[in-house]
């Protein structure tokens, strides 16, 4: 009888064992959906910051680019959510050119930052899904379509050549994407104080070109709306004060961080 009682007692346990598994499976199922549901936010405008991806094979590179939020932001985290619920992250800092490198399974990773600020705000600026690369992932998972190849092969995304300025009169701009603005900078340069005019030209995939003066204090900047979510070109032409012009400055850049030429 006793037996009998123990055994009840052992069965009964695993029962409610077997019960409290199977309810932690459901709550698991029920939150591992995929891609993970994100909405990203736009940051004041003093706080702008920007985060580039490139990715080669399974491997993906989170870069700083920059942005008015620069010198208030701490770091940006950036997490990768792989489709099998797999997670790695990473910390960038405030210094442009920081960078981390995150290892995902190819099959369209998402991944995510996460911009910390140092007055304790947070904002999450990114959320974008990865290539599909062929020969790394299982026949069963789907394909990501990569939405702005039509866009890359625009003829008007074929940069003209640019022109060497002589280093006594070197000029340096630097372009970010922030979301669906592209902000160009007046970073200075030997040729600083002998500048008349820069202008910077924006050219969409359709030809459509919009030209803005770059003033010549470091720190300067124009802001261009993007024309679409892939990608558009910035070309720049300097003229100083001797008369002289320089088209110093052309190339595509990238909206659609998982896109690469």
């Amino acid at each position: 009888m006793v037996f009998c009682m123990r055994t009840w007692k052992w069965i009964f346990c695993g029962v409610l064992l077997f019960s409290f598994l199977a309810s932690c499976s459901s709550v698991a199922s029920e939150t591992g959906v995929f891609p993970s549901p994100v909405v990203t936010v736009q940051p004041p405008a003093n706080l702008t910051a920007s985060v580039q991806l490139n990715q080669e094979g399974m491997y993906i590179t989170a870069i700083f680019r920059g942005g008015y939020g620069q010198s208030l932001l701490k770091e940006i985290k950036v997490e990768l959510i792989s489709p099998d619920g797999t997670r790695s992250s990473g910390v960038i800092g405030n210094i442009v050119g920081n960078s981390v490198v995150l290892k995902g399974s190819g099959c369209g990773d998402q991944v995510i930052g996460t911009a910390y600020f140092k007055n304790g705000k947070n904002y999450v600026i990114l959320n974008e899904m990865m290539q599909y690369i062929r020969g790394i992932c299982p026949a069963d998972y789907y394909e990501v379509i990569d939405p702005c190849e039509k866009i890359a092969n625009s003829p008007f995304f074929k940069p003209d050549p640019v022109q060497e300025i002589p280093a006594n009169k070197s000029v340096i701009i630097q372009a970010n994407v922030d979301i669906s603005r592209i902000e160009v900078q007046f970073r200075g340069g030997f040729g600083q104080n002998l500048i008349k005019t820069i202008q910077v030209h924006r050219i969409g995939p359709d030809g459509s070109m919009e030209t803005k003066n770059l003033g010549s204090r470091a720190g300067d900047e124009v802001v261009f709306t993007a024309t679409n979510n892939c990608m558009d070109r910035i070309s720049a032409d300097v003229l100083f004060t001797d008369g002289t012009r320089y088209h110093f400055y052309d190339k595509v850049i990238r909206i659609s961080r998982y896109m690469y030429l």
